[in-house]
């Protein structure tokens, strides 16, 4: 299982000067800093209902079956699907793999075969680490096969078409695949046939489709993609869009046997989400760097959302920077919001700014545009959800005093 990840953040050495250690601090509190860094460093703090885990023993009593995680940006949907990761690990006759769909791939020219392509490619990797020199003939020629496909090829790998016409019957089957996704398909069940004895499950942890803008796009690689994978008996988790959880976009969600919702911490009702979120900063960094009123503002003023605060956090150690001061207090905190608070003010449109007053005043939300999930997507809305998953909705911190100003 999951190991308790306390490991203290590094101290400042007698030796080091000022300004390797206000690079260090910016480093450490960096709001894209890989999670899986994070884990490994001990900056990870377990949230007391882990999704992660409970997707994690899903898949241990259930290795096929298929998960769908939704949240917004700065939620920590990677890092809960990191924990499925190290918890698969243990288990012996299971092989997570974690594929970050856009390292290899441009998000917005996504098409049904480029997940199928990306985790073969992962798969492959995998067996050449695992069997080194021990592959049969066939699997050599699959694998050469998935990374022509994948990455492009001068000569193809595999045998030349017959030269014979095929008349297609009328009949499409429920399981029928696009001729763009059926030779990676064919691909895979090829290599799992050959890693069977090695491990009898394998479960692909697929991160960053949940930048996908155009829904029909991510609906065809469900469609397609997952859906292949699936028929081969892999098991999935995967992290989408937000705005499949809304409106039409929401019968998505029934290809999947679990989905499951990341909500920011409610930091504005709940104390125990306070006291996680203060754990997550002073887990990066050593205590003495922010003083603790300065640590509270950070908090409230993050909204709940992670990302937030080390955002928050780091433009607030620029301030002490500037300033000569090495103990970060509120007034640079303070100087951090207003930053961060004009930022997200700007380009807002008057209906926008309505709604945002609405929100404000009345906390009603009603989701009816896609102006209005934008102000989702872009956190100037916040939703929490209460222990009966009943909605709540407030404005960002850091813009309410803002739309404050602005009532007539």
């Amino acid at each position: 299982m999951l190991a308790p990840m306390s490991q203290p953040a590094p101290q400042q050495t007698a030796s080091e000067d000022r300004l390797a250690r206000f690079r260090r601090l910016r480093g450490q509190l960096a709001p894209a800093r890989d999670p899986s860094e994070v884990l490994v460093q001990g900056g990870y703090v377990e949230r007391p209902d882990s999704v992660g885990r409970r997707i994690a023993a899903e898949l241990e009593l259930a290795p096929a079956s298929s998960h769908v995680l939704i949240g917004g940006v700065g939620s920590g949907k990677t890092t809960e699907l990191l924990v499925v990761d190290l918890i698969l690990d243990a288990v012996d006759d299971t092989e997570a793999l974690f594929v970050d769909v856009s390292r290899r791939h441009d998000i917005g020219r996504m098409k049904p075969g480029v997940v199928l392509a990306q985790v073969g490619l992962a798969l492959t990797e995998w067996m050449d680490a695992s069997t080194p020199g021990q592959q049969s003939r066939m699997a050599k020629s699959a694998a050469d096969t998935l990374r022509a496909l994948a990455l492009g090829y001068i000569d193809p790998p595999w045998d030349p078409e017959p030269d014979y016409d095929e008349t297609p019957g009328i009949l499409d089957p429920p399981e029928q695949l696009d001729d763009a996704v059926q030779p990676f398909a064919n691909c895979i069940r090829t290599l799992l046939g050959e890693l069977s004895d090695l491990r009898p499950h394998f479960v692909v942890l697929l991160d960053g489709l949940d930048r996908m803008i155009d829904v029909s796009k991510f609906e065809e690689i469900v469609r397609q993609d997952i859906k292949a994978l699936l028929s081969l008996g892999i098991g999935i988790v995967l992290v989408g869009p937000l705005r499949a959880l809304y409106g039409v976009n929401k019968v998505l969600l029934e290809f999947f046997e679990r989905s499951y919702y990341q909500p920011w911490l409610d930091v504005e009702r709940d104390e125990g989400a306070r006291q996680l979120l203060r754990s997550m900063l002073t887990q990066r960094v050593e205590p003495t760097v922010f003083e603790e009123k300065a640590i509270d503002r950070l908090v409230g003023s993050s909204g709940g959302v992670a990302r937030d605060l080390f955002a928050l956090a780091q433009s607030a150690c620029l301030e002490a920077y500037l300033q000569g001061i090495d103990q970060i207090g509120v007034s640079q905190v303070e100087a951090s919001v207003d930053a961060f608070g004009r930022k997200h003010m700007q380009g807002l449109r008057p209906e926008e700014i309505e709604v945002l007053q609405r929100v404000r005043t009345r906390r009603e939300f009603v989701h009816t545009s896609e102006s209005d999930l934008g102000l989702l997507m872009t956190r100037r809305v916040l939703e929490y959800r209460d222990r009966n998953q009943q909605p709540r909705y407030v404005v960002h911190p850091t813009i309410a005093r803002f739309l404050k100003a602005m009532e007539p």
